[in-house]
């Protein structure tokens, strides 16, 4: 079974935790073999794949970034990231688990960061972790750096960021992963909304499966780059086309501005009311989520 996960021209860390966590929950499991496809952790409940592949979903969502699949019996539904996704699925609101990044840290004999590194006891650094885009197209280490924040970089080895957000007493992420792990090892976190609109309707698919209601801070963007990627702008063909070409001049341009902008921005965000999850929730999910997999086991072409 191949383990899938959505591979752009940089590095996103919520993607790259496929391959970090399933071969430890789910060792020998996986091969090369792309008849039989496994979807976990992103947004890749879609119309991407190939009809005539098996596809084994443990945990994926719905993130309209391509049309919504045609259900058929090629596809096998262990469970989806949350209840919106299982809605637009027409799949019952309980298949909507919760997503599969809340087990870092599983089986606890692995080594992993844990909140006694730091998180919530008022010791280590405030991070920032911007999505993977933002920190792509805009100045976000600059930007960090004036604001006294430490950039946790999305496009990093994920170990790496794991053991960084570890560290944090406190977390502001405009990734959605970055929150998901921070929650998971109990950091303390801000919620920062995407600039970019598309990217915000799968936190919601995430928190109502903790019974959770976000509260999103926004933030100025670092960059004219990254205010124009997120305008009508990069809807079109032409504009996006036009975007990239001029790049490296729109990351330039008027920079100082933007940056000081962004750092404002960012010192007012850090002063907002941190959240997590109820312990109660967290582990509510976690335990539903483990006992399917214990399923996935037994018989992975056995559906929910």
């Amino acid at each position: 079974m191949l383990l899938y996960r959505w591979q752009g021209a940089a590095r996103n860390f919520g993607d790259e935790l496929n391959a970090l966590l399933w071969p430890r929950l789910l060792p020998d499991f996986f091969d090369d073999d792309p008849a039989e496809v496994f979807l976990g952790i992103g947004s890749v409940l879609d119309a991407r794949h190939v009809p005539g592949a098996v596809k084994l979903v443990v945990g994926a969502g719905y993130g309209g970034y391509e049309p919504l699949p045609a259900l058929d019996t090629s596809w096998v539904i262990h469970w989806v990231r949350g209840p919106r996704t299982a809605r637009l699925l027409g799949l019952p609101p309980a298949a909507g688990l919760g997503d599969p990044a809340m087990l870092v840290g599983w089986p606890p004999s692995q080594p992993s960061p844990s909140p006694a590194c730091g998180g919530g006891l008022g010791r280590g650094p405030i991070g920032f972790m911007p999505h993977f885009e933002s920190a792509e197209r805009g100045a976000w280490a600059e930007a960090a750096a004036a604001a006294g924040l430490e950039l946790v970089d999305p496009r990093g080895d994920p170990q790496a960021v794991i053991a960084a957000i570890g560290r944090c007493r406190l977390l502001l992420s405009e990734a959605l992963h970055g929150i998901i792990v921070a929650d998971a090892l109990r950091v303390p976190w801000i919620a920062i909304e995407p600039l970019a609109e598309v990217h915000r309707p799968k936190w919601q698919d995430w928190a109502e499966t903790l019974d959770l209601r976000i509260e999103f801070r926004r933030l100025a963007a670092s960059s004219l780059l990254e205010r124009l990627q997120s305008s009508r702008l990069a809807a079109m063909h032409t504009g996006r086309r036009l975007l990239d070409t001029g790049a490296p001049m729109l990351r330039r341009l008027a920079r100082r501005r933007f940056v000081e902008q962004a750092a404002q921005a960012l010192g007012r965000a850090v002063t907002a009311s941190p959240q997590n999850s109820a312990a109660v929730a967290l582990d509510r999910c976690q335990a539903r989520m483990l006992d399917r997999l214990e399923a996935v086991r037994r018989d992975p072409r056995r559906a929910a």
